[in-house]
């Protein structure tokens, strides 16, 4: 299974990814372009969902045609659910859903938080969005790639 590590060294905490089952080819991509370091960003409008606006793939750009790929709405997505939105090239946008949620726009579900990481999950989104609502304190994230289970 195909795993990989999403941190955030201000905070002290992490929580460990893997495939969801859904769209393994790009979960590749993504993967073969970690380590990737951005700011954390957390929705606005559609729920509890926080999102890395510019996550920037320089190793191998993302080629898979989007009639290739199957896609979920956040609504319907269980919490801990990590997707893409827009990938192509060497850009995309990327969000995890942490707790309800009403966006109804569709994405590219790739990973899943593990179980026993949704309090720290949902801990993370809730200063996320303290941070984005009052401190305004830049939040880094980091996506480090881990080995794969045979």
């Amino acid at each position: 299974m195909l795993h990989f590590t999403m941190r955030w060294p201000d905070l002290n905490l992490s929580v460990d990814c893997e495939s969801c089952g859904e769209n393994e080819a790009a979960l590749r991509i993504f993967l073969g372009n970690m380590p990737i370091k951005t700011v954390q960003g957390h929705e606005m409008v559609g729920g509890w969902m926080l999102r890395n606006r510019s996550v920037v793939m320089n190793k191998r750009f993302f080629d898979i045609p989007a009639a290739k790929l199957t896609q979920e709405t956040m609504k319907d997505a269980p919490v801990g659910r990590i997707s893409l939105l827009f990938p192509q090239g060497n850009m995309t946008e990327m969000l995890v859903k942490y707790d309800a949620c009403d966006d109804f726009r569709s994405y590219v579900p790739v990973a899943k938080v593990a179980d026993r990481d949704l309090e720290t999950l949902k801990k993370v989104g809730k200063l996320q969005w303290q941070s984005a609502t009052q401190s305004k304190r830049a939040i880094v994230v980091e996506f480090i790639a881990e080995s794969e289970d045979n």
